[in-house]
């Protein structure tokens, strides 16, 4: 009875955890095809992680010796709590951009002409990482820490899907024009 008290909490957390990325966000067509034109105006692509050597200057570690010495007590709380604010705001936005990349992560293996088991499996694996050090990192801002490396790699993370996105679509967009030269104005 009492291993059931350790095994089953844990196996709950793990089928949210599948579930919570396995579901689709919505099954609309119209979202669909919202999504699709995001995706082709390019308003859908990650936007923030570049932003982060503003957010990594304003949680240094000088940052925030200078704020003890030349800030009042009060104002220095203040600040410390703005501080994780912003980086709880810069982790959504992370998030964010994740979510946008793996659509379009989706979106690629639907036109791709062989899609593969094995990078299925890496980018749910991907995912699953990348939510759980989401996760992490959350906590950590919440118990009052600035887990700046934490961060920093998850912005690495989004910059190289970004970057893998752009090559696999110009991969893409090369097939097709080689394939239909007919129609490379359309």
């Amino acid at each position: 009875m009492s291993g059931l008290v350790y095994t089953i909490p844990p196996a709950i957390a793990i089928l949210a955890v599948l579930w919570l990325l396995l579901h689709p966000r919505s099954s609309s067509p119209e979202n669909v095809h919202g999504r699709a034109a995001d995706f082709q105006s390019g308003n859908a692509l990650p936007k923030h992680y570049q932003y982060f050597p503003q957010i990594r200057q304003a949680l240094s570690e000088a940052d925030g010796r200078y704020l003890d010495e030349a800030a009042p007590a009060h104002v220095a709380r203040q600040a410390r709590r703005a501080r994780r604010r912003v980086a709880r705001d810069f982790l959504l936005g992370l998030r964010e951009d994740y979510s946008n990349l793996e659509q379009l992560g989706r979106m690629i293996a639907a036109m791709s002409p062989e899609i593969s088991h094995r990078q299925e499996a890496e980018r749910f694996a991907l995912g699953l990482k990348f939510q759980l050090i989401c996760w992490l990192v959350r906590l950590r801002l919440l118990t009052g820490n600035l887990p700046v490396r934490q961060i920093q790699y998850l912005t690495g993370l989004v910059g190289s899907l970004a970057a893998q996105m752009e090559q696999a679509m110009s991969e893409i967009n090369a097939l097709s024009a080689g394939q239909f030269p007919g129609n490379v104005n359309a």
